[in-house]
C-alpha cells in the first residue's frame, strides 16, 4: 500500500462524517490507500496540523454554515500542507442550498498545494429543524455516495490536474453579522451532561448544563443530544430561520458530484 487517505472531517452532528466515510472505504480500497481520520469537531483536532505528501489523499467533509465554510475551520485549513496530494471535497448541506460553501473549499484546499479532482454536495437533515431533509443521509445517498468514490478514484488516478469545476460565485457571498444566541435549557434537564460532551466549542458548563458560555455556532449537537428534550432555542432570528426553511426548502434535492 503507497500513500496514506487523510480522512478530515467537521461533524457536530454526525452527518458529514457519516458521508465522509461512506466515500472513504471505497476510495481507499480503489485506490490502495491506507485509512487515516482526522477529526475537527473538538478543539483538540482542529490544533493539529496535518502535512500530506504526492502520494496521498485528503479527503475534506463539512458542514456548510450560511452557505460557506465553517469559521472555526479556518486556522485548520491554514497550517494545512498538501505537498500535492489529490484531494476530494464534500459538502454537507441542509436540504436550502450549499452557495458559495464547495467552491471556497476546492479554492482554499487547492491554495494549500492539494490538487482538487473530485467534489460533491450531498444532503443531510437540517441541523435546525428534522422536518428539513428528514432522516438524511439516507441509504440512497450513502449508496450515491459510494458510487462517488469510484468516480473520485479514476479522478485521482486520471494524471488530469484540478481544480474541479464546482458551482459557486467569487467573492463568496457575504457572512451574516455574528449573533451571541445560545442555546436555552428548560427543567426537563437531569444534568446528564450529554450536552457538555457533544458540544464543538465546549462552552456548556459541566457544573451546570444550563450555562452556555459565549461562542455558540447553532450547530444543534446540544439540543439532538439531549434525551430529555430539555435543550432548545426559541430566539427570534433562529424561529425566522427555521420558519424559512419549512416553508421554502422541504422538496428533497439530490445530491451533486463533480470530477475533473
Amino acid at each position: 500500500m503507497s500513500g496514506t487517505l487523510h480522512t478530515v472531517f467537521f461533524s457536530p452532528t454526525s452527518s458529514s462524517k457519516k458521508i465522509a466515510r461512506a466515500v472513504a472505504w471505497p476510495l481507499s480500497q480503489a485506490l490502495g490507500k491506507e485509512l487515516c481520520e482526522h477529526d475537527l469537531t473538538f478543539p483538540q483536532g482542529r490544533n493539529k496540523s496535518l502535512h500530506c505528501t504526492s502520494d496521498d489523499i485528503f479527503l475534506f467533509a463539512f458542514p456548510v454554515y450560511a452557505g460557506r465554510v465553517p469559521r472555526l475551520l479556518n486556522s485548520f485549513l491554514a497550517q494545512l500542507s498538501g505537498g500535492g496530494a489529490r484531494a476530494v471535497v464534500l459538502a454537507v448541506y441542509g436540504n436550502r442550498h450549499y452557495d458559495d460553501a464547495l467552491l471556497e473549499a476546492v479554492d482554499t484546499i487547492q491554495e494549500h498545494h492539494c490538487d482538487v479532482v473530485s467534489a460533491g454536495a450531498l444532503v443531510a437533515e437540517h441541523s435546525l429543524t428534522p422536518k428539513v431533509g428528514t432522516g438524511r443521509p439516507d441509504n440512497q445517498d450513502l449508496k450515491n455516495a459510494e458510487e462517488f468514490a469510484h468516480h473520485a478514484a479514476q479522478a485521482a488516478l486520471s494524471g488530469h490536474a484540478g481544480p474541479v469545476t464546482v458551482p459557486g460565485k467569487r467573492p463568496y457571498k457575504d457572512l451574516p453579522p455574528a449573533m451571541d444566541i445560545r442555546p436555552k435549557t428548560s427543567d426537563a434537564c437531569t444534568q446528564c451532561l450529554l450536552c457538555v460532551s457533544q458540544c464543538p466549542m465546549q462552552i456548556i458548563s459541566e457544573d451546570n448544563p444550563a450555562v452556555v458560555g459565549q461562542g455558540c455556532i447553532r450547530c444543534c449537537a446540544c439540543v439532538k443530544a439531549c434525551p430529555e428534550q430539555a435543550k432548545f432555542f426559541d430566539q427570534e432570528p433562529v424561529l425566522k430561520i427555521i420558519g424559512m426553511l419549512e416553508e421554502k426548502c422541504r422538496d428533497r434535492r439530490e445530491p451533486e458530484f463533480y470530477t475533473v
